[in-house]
Parts: C-alpha cells; sequence; structure tokens
C-alpha cells in the first residue's frame, strides 16, 4: 500500500504544485529528514541485533520512545547528543543523506576519556 501511495502519480503532482508555497516546502523537507533519521536509527539499531527496548535500556529511555522514533509518532527531530548516544550504543554510523541535508553521526571510541565541554572551556 505504502509503495503504492508513494508511487501515485496524482499524489506526486499534489506535491510537486504545492512544493512551489515555500511553507509548504519547508514541512515537506522537514518530514523527509525525520523519515531519513528515523530510518537510520532502526536500520544502526536492527544491524546491532538490539531490540527496542535493549536500544532503550543503553540510552535510559523508554522503548515506547524508540518506537515512536522510529515509527514518527514522535513529531521532533532528534537531538544531535541523542544521536550520537545511538551511535555508540549500537557501535554503528548514523547516515542520514537527504536533499540538502548529509550528516553522519559516528562515535570513536577514545583511549582517554574527553573533558566534559563545560570543563573544558571553564578553563583558562
Amino acid at each position: 500500500m505504502r509503495d503504492r501511495l508513494r508511487r501515485h502519480p496524482l499524489l506526486e503532482k499534489y506535491v510537486r504544485k504545492q512544493s512551489k508555497d515555500p511553507e509548504f516546502a519547508a514541512h515537506l523537507e522537514r518530514a523527509r529528514l525525520r523519515v531519513a533519521i528515523a530510518r537510520a536509527i532502526k536500520d544502526a539499531r536492527e544491524r546491532a541485533k538490539l531490540t527496542q527496548a535493549e536500544l532503550a535500556e543503553a540510552l535510559g529511555t523508554t522503548q515506547s520512545a524508540i518506537g515512536r522514533m522510529e515509527s514518527l509518532r514522535d513529531k521532533r527531530l532528534p537531538s544531535l547528543d541523542l544521536l550520537a548516544r545511538i551511535a555508540a550504543a549500537t557501535h554503528r554510523r548514523l547516515v542520514v543523506d537527504q536533499p540538502g541535508v548529509h550528516f553522519e553521526v559516528t562515535v570513536r571510541r577514545q583511549r582517554k576519556p574527553l573533558l566534559p565541554i563545560v570543563q573544558a572551556e571553564a578553563t583558562p
């Protein structure tokens, strides 16, 4: 059903026409970004062979919060901090590549822990 809806010629025509409106275009771009991020999170979790509950436990959150992110029920974009924590918990790189937006979140293991940013800024 989703594939048919995604490729429906009338829907595509409607989206092309509405995309001329800057406000609609901005909402559409944000929605596409949310979809790409949700896919990246789910792909990383599945490649790490983690359940939503296991990822949630590693992040200190709930399974339902992970489910909301992956299913797009949460309308907010995840923070960079949360994406970094997901990358660290799954030992995977999160890649989002959308028209106009490309980012990768990778957490590398350090031999020595880094100082928290607040402490690093406070040091003379």
